[in-house]
């Protein structure tokens, strides 16, 4: 009898422990929107706890109110001179900026607001999923993360896209190409290229997604490319 009560006891002690263990954190999203000098407005998304930018910046104007120079799809002359955007399918988008527009001390992103950086970007993969010592690695790093950044069905991607975007984290990343280092626009609908705003004595570090991986690419490229660029709040 005493020992019926005794594995009674314990048995409730274990099933006390289970319904007792931390279950996973949830990721609570909230919503914003934030506006650029320019008078654009943005959707936002706090992803645990860091707001980011819904969509890709689009300004064309420092936040003095200084235009960034202009380069049309074609025009390949003074792209590597100092800072530039190019349009590509009229901005649908947002623009693909050179990294001297990154750097200018005039400032890109919204008043409050600041280019991710790549400790930013690391932070949201952790958020979505990836394995924290993959964030830390060079290439393609996670499994299907990007599954959750994408949007629903991978709608504006190719229909040979091998990843099924469900937009959980309500980034909706597309495929805005990017500028080759001649000025050139390069894999435009196919692949989605971010600036982050840290760089180093190997060029600037930067994210990269395509249609052909579920994972999210991350290297140094040379500054005279162009890319997307997504803010977080400061």
């Amino acid at each position: 009898m005493k020992n019926s009560i005794l594995l009674l006891f314990l048995f409730c002690l274990v099933g006390l422990s289970s319904c007792n263990k931390d279950k996973p954190n949830e990721v609570v999203l909230e919503y914003g929107t934030v506006t650029d000098i320019e008078g654009n407005t943005y959707k936002t998304v706090k992803i645990n706890d860091q707001w980011w930018m819904c969509e890709n910046l689009k300004t064309t104007r420092f936040n003095d109110g200084s235009l960034i120079p202009f380069f049309a799809t074609n025009d390949t002359s003074g792209w590597q001179d100092g800072p530039g955007f190019k349009t590509v399918a009229d901005s649908l988008y947002g623009q693909l900026y050179n990294y001297a527009t990154i750097l200018d001390p005039k400032g890109l992103a919204p008043d409050g607001w600041h280019v991710a950086t790549d400790e930013d970007w690391k932070k949201l993969e952790r958020s979505i999923g990836m394995d924290s010592s993959e964030t830390e690695l060079m290439a393609w790093r996670g499994k299907d993360e990007v599954n959750g950044i994408l949007p629903q069905n991978s709608n504006n991607w190719p229909t040979s896209s091998i990843h099924f975007g469900n937009n959980k984290y309500a980034l909706n990343i597309n495929p805005g190409g990017a500028v080759l280092y001649n000025g050139i626009i390069s894999a435009n609908s196919l692949e989605a290229y971010f600036w982050t705003a840290t760089h180093n004595n190997q060029g600037a570090i930067y994210r990269s997604i395509s249609y052909q991986r579920t994972q999210i690419f991350r290297q140094n490229a040379d500054m005279r490319f162009g890319m997307s660029v997504r803010c977080v709040k400061n």
